[in-house]
């Protein structure tokens, strides 16, 4: 487990973009570009966190704020602290910031195969509600999962 007092969350900075996206292209299949997420920064509608200790970029998500409800676009724990408990305290991050915002739901979609995601999620209270067919790379199915409950 990680130490709460050592990870801090905080909004992304143009200084932390190459970190997100090394860790973007390491866990996604099919990753944002460097400028999508550095242009996140500037996007009102925009929702950037990363989780950091002692300068190094650990985890991030992002999510859009659209009518009161967050899209979820990506997040994700570097490969080194995966199993660790830290995607737990980058879901309670983003509940928390969800809150403040006054948001009604979350949404998001994940592969159906990353069960170990799919378990995080459902731990939150996320719940699968459909299916996107064919929606990674031509081949695999995503599942469409809200939290309704902020």
């Amino acid at each position: 487990m990680i130490d709460m007092d050592i990870l801090r969350f905080q909004d992304l900075s143009e200084i932390f973009c190459n970190q997100v996206f090394d860790i973007e292209r390491a866990s996604i299949s099919e990753p944002w570009t460097l400028n999508q997420i550095c242009g996140l920064i500037a996007d009102a509608s925009a929702v950037v966190r990363i989780g950091v200790i002692d300068g190094e970029v650990i985890c991030y998500y992002s999510f859009y704020d659209i009518c009161g409800e967050g899209n979820i676009n990506n997040l994700a724990v570097k490969e080194d602290y995966r199993g660790k408990g830290v995607g737990s305290l980058l879901i309670e991050d983003m509940l928390n910031v969800a809150k403040g915002k006054n948001l009604m739901a979350l949404t998001l979609e994940v592969n159906e195969k990353n069960c170990a995601a799919i378990s995080l999620y459902k731990k939150f209270g996320f719940k699968i509600e459909g299916k996107r067919i064919k929606f990674y790379g031509g081949k695999d199915d995503a599942l469409i999962m809200w939290k309704r409950d902020i």
